[in-house]
């Protein structure tokens, strides 16, 4: 198989080669390695490669499948985190100067997992600053570029997960989402990213940045290969006081089947509205081919959904200023101004208006609670545009429509994030302008299996055409 072909590959299917022994982990490793050296200078997805420890775990990971000890199916495959996860000996910025010598002891809960199952760390990843914006543009590590189109941002706050799947570096990442950090990207960058249930998935050892939002997920370029590291990654962490002691699940056995009996839920009432004409075409298009899949699809009420709204805004702001006031009081000359007009604005919320933000968590998931009493999944849009120039500090959504990038990114994300509820961020088509467009597939609580069946599914019926940007 020649090199570009394999950049490509899933990671179940790099790993179902690597166990037949058709392919080795290191030839896989410095293949992903050898693109990463030609193509990253034009991207920039990556902080910090781990050329010598990759090839010596490969080469281990090699020696253990021939002697016969196959840990998983993602062992010797190539795998990337943002650099908000620690690792054991190599430094971990989360793309700041406050913590640019901070080098953790220990593998982070989820790399820990990861690694454990035999797949092979290969580097840390770009973000935004202290993931803390919905840009990608980093002020000390520079900006990272949309690989299907390198004048496009692709959104944050794990903007070097979704870059590295679209470059074809990597075919697995970890990202984080406290307002739509991993769906955003995903859906600026033709990926899949999944936000789990709050819970599910350890924050350990992952820089928090808003504690009751923060969600640790895996990114990648097929939903096959997210059912799999899910399986792996998901589990009870007791140093992680919101883990929820669960049994894990074989995510991949779920994913065959039809739609048939599966209620799709459309919210139209806000999440249909304010978005560019051509995004939205290109959702409704793929709602179509849900019904196609056997599907039904019906149209529902979400009360309460602006309300909401602006309280997961309060939390966030509100928490993030809690746990990023001491870089700002303590290194301000290392803080970027960005961040700490965010920090500021937040440490001016009053305490009043967070705690109304929390009662209305607590209704906010009655209200979906009623929602899934009526549909099994709702789909909504990931973004109101495609990937915005770099520089875009405002976009338009259709004439004298102006919205701010925030707004623009994140209008229909941070909802789910208060709620807690699963979202499956899957790739559904290309823009006018050639450019991904993703949509969000968002399940009850802890039914990850229905979420990543239909995406699933979806995907396979409806691949997005070109699969990948070319880059060479």
């Amino acid at each position: 198989m020649n090199k570009r072909s394999l950049t490509g590959l899933s990671a179940l299917t790099l790993g179902q080669m690597i166990r037949d022994q058709e392919i080795s982990p290191v030839e896989v490793i410095n293949t992903c390695l050898e693109r990463v050296h030609s193509l990253d200078k034009r991207v920039n997805a990556f902080i910090r490669v781990l050329d010598e420890a990759a090839i010596s775990e490969a080469k281990r990971a090699q020696d253990d499948i021939i002697s016969g000890h196959w840990r998983s199916p993602l062992h010797g495959v190539p795998f990337a985190v943002k650099d908000l996860f620690d690792t054991a000996g190599v430094p971990t910025t989360a793309g700041s100067k406050v913590w640019k010598d901070y080098v953790p002891v220990a593998d982070a809960y989820a790399v820990k997992k990861l690694r454990d199952a035999g797949a092979v760390l290969v580097g840390k990843l770009n973000m935004y600053e202290l993931a803390f914006g919905v840009t990608s543009r980093n002020p000390y590590y520079g900006p990272i570029l949309n690989p299907w189109n390198l004048t496009r941002m692709c959104g944050g706050s794990s903007s070097g997960s979704a870059a590295a799947l679209a470059a074809g570096f990597v075919p697995l990442t970890l990202g984080t989402d406290t307002g739509g950090s991993i769906r955003i990207p995903s859906s600026l960058c033709g990926a899949v990213g999944l936000k789990p249930t709050y819970g599910l998935v350890s924050r350990g050892g992952v820089l928090p940045l808003a504690w009751s939002l923060d969600h640790v997920g895996p990114m990648t370029r097929q939903v096959e290969d997210i059912a799999l590291s899910l399986g792996i990654i998901a589990g009870y962490d007791s140093k992680d006081l919101a883990s929820t002691n669960r049994k894990a699940e074989d995510y991949i056995t779920h994913l065959q089947g039809d739609l048939s009996g599966i209620m799709v839920g459309l919210p139209t009432t806000f999440f249909y509205e304010n978005l560019r004409q051509d995004v939205k075409e290109t959702i409704f298009k793929a709602i179509k081919g849900f019904e196609e899949l056997g599907a039904r699809v019906r149209e529902i009420e979400m009360p309460g959904i602006m309300e909401a709204d602006r309280a997961a805004h309060t939390v966030l702001f509100s928490e993030a200023a809690t746990c990023l006031e001491i870089h700002a009081r303590n290194h301000p000359q290392d803080v970027s101004e960005e961040v700490m007009s965010s920090v500021r604005l937040g440490m001016s919320i009053p305490a009043t208006r967070y705690i109304h933000a929390l009662r209305m968590r607590t209704k906010l998931i009655g209200i979906l609670a009623e929602v899934f009493s009526q549909v099994d999944l709702l789909v909504v849009p990931g973004t109101t545009v495609d990937a915005p120039p770099i520089e875009s500090k405002e976009v338009s959504i259709g004439p004298d429509q102006i919205l701010d990038i925030r707004s623009a990114l994140t209008r229909f994300t941070r909802y789910f994030n208060l709620a807690g509820n699963p979202v499956l961020s899957v790739p559904c088509g290309l823009s006018t302008q050639r450019l991904p467009v993703g949509m969000q597939i968002v399940g009850r609580p802890f039914d990850e299996a229905t979420l990543l069946k239909a995406g699933y599914l979806f995907q396979r019926a409806f691949p997005l055409d070109p699969p990948m940007p070319l880059m060479e």
